[in-house]
């Protein structure tokens, strides 16, 4: 650990010009570009004689970055997952959601990484990967939901990606508590907030309040489900604030610098805020609302009649999910299903519904409530850029 300011941020990859005009002129967007070329093999390969001719599909830019290919391609830094491949309290690394505001980083090394913390501290500190990891670990297990999750189903349609219920995943994050870090630096008293930054972009800020900051839950994060986190999902370090709109927990996360106001970046005041049909700005995207979704059987399906089990996650930003009940006839009358799994107040649960399937047509609903008695409403309430999309999911289904 080295206690003094540091401002300057890890060196980006340089762009191979040769490669970037034919993957450009193949309709791929400059930061999937840049991503691409960043990776070692594009580095290895980033010569006249050894480009490929044609760009590589969606399909297997996900596998060359270690992802599963049978996740959703929305758009070249945007892969959405679908709920239905996965049965289990936490999500495979494989297929946990990609979302980037910037080019996909895919390699920092641990060996480069540095944290710098400035600003209204005692002490400037510049930690080290090593540093990092001598700090008291700990592990959490936590969903994370980009806050525009389920944009896709408001009407009228918003701007944004148009995610279904694909940009959610839960896992067993291991790491260190934010407070820690803070501790080592000493916090003065009259900081508001921390400005976290990410090594994807120079604009990529964003920040927390100290108090937010400081919650033990609100951690630095360099494993996921036991294994070293991905890079495509933050490697090697990022941030996890549990609960809060994904945009909170700043991937590839390089700096923490203490202010003493609330800090008014682009990711705090422009691109991630509630603005009502009338135009009116209301708040900052914080906490994701109480929600369920049910993945089995998936919308459309045909199922045999006779026993069946409706199946699917619930989470909330506020709290433990305390119940999820299940509507057989499009919410006329609901029933209690019974929690099957469940990895405590920072992480989904998985509920079960088990049903006696009569032939016809079956509209199913879930809808979930959190220790702090707030429930899923009927229908989210509409906002100019898509975000916290919780209304009750319908899912319609033919029994024969």
């Amino acid at each position: 650990m080295i206690k003094r300011p540091v401002s300057q941020l890890p060196s980006r990859t340089l762009t191979r010009r040769h490669v970037f005009a034919r993957l450009a002129a193949a309709g791929f967007a400059a930061p999937v570009i840049s991503s691409i070329l960043a990776s070692e093999a594009g580095a290895q390969e980033a010569t006249p004689a050894a480009t490929p001719e044609a760009a590589p599909t969606p399909q297997e830019f996900l596998v060359s970055i270690g992802k599963d290919p049978r996740l959703i391609a929305y758009t070249p830094v945007e892969y959405g997952m679908p709920l239905e491949l996965v049965d289990g309290l936490t999500v495979p690394n494989e297929l946990f959601f990609v979302r980037s505001n910037g080019p996909i980083l895919t390699t920092l090394e641990p060996d480069a990484w540095r944290l710098n913390v400035t600003g209204l501290v005692d002490t400037e500190v510049e930690l080290t990967f090593a540093d990092l990891k001598a700090l008291p670990q700990r592990t959490l297990t936590a969903f994370l939901e980009c806050s525009g999750d389920s944009r896709g189903r408001f009407e009228p349609k918003t701007d944004g990606n148009q995610w279904g219920n694909t940009a959610i995943g839960n896992a067993e994050w291991g790491g260190v508590s934010l407070s820690a870090v803070l501790d080592l630096a000493g916090v003065k008293p009259e900081a508001v907030e921390v400005v976290s930054q990410g090594a994807d972009f120079a604009d990529m800020q964003r920040g927390l309040p100290v108090d937010v900051a400081r919650n033990p839950d609100t951690m630095l994060v360099w494993q996921m489900n036991g294994e070293e986190l991905p890079r495509p999902n933050g490697g090697p370090v990022r941030l996890l604030v549990p609960g809060w709109g994904g945009i909170a927990s700043t991937k590839w996360v390089v700096g923490l610098d203490v202010i003493d106001h609330a800090f008014a970046g682009h990711f705090n005041t422009e691109a991630y805020i509630f603005i009502t049909d009338e135009g009116t700005v209301v708040r900052p995207i914080r906490e994701m609302p109480v929600k369920s979704v049910i993945t089995v059987p998936t919308t459309g399906a045909t199922v045999a009649a006779g026993q069946q089990t409706v199946a699917g996650y619930a989470w909330s930003g506020y709290g433990a999910v305390a119940t999820v009940e299940v509507s057989l006839d499009a919410g006329a009358s609901w029933a209690e299903a019974t929690i099957t799994l469940d990895g405590g107040r920072r992480s989904w649960v998985r509920f079960e519904y088990p049903w006696d399937a009569k032939p016809g047509a079956v509209a199913l609903r879930s809808r979930a409530t959190d220790e702090r008695g707030l429930q899923q409403p009927e229908a989210a309430a509409w906002n100019a850029k898509g975000y916290q999309m919780n209304g009750i999911y319908e899912v319609p289904i033919t029994v024969q």
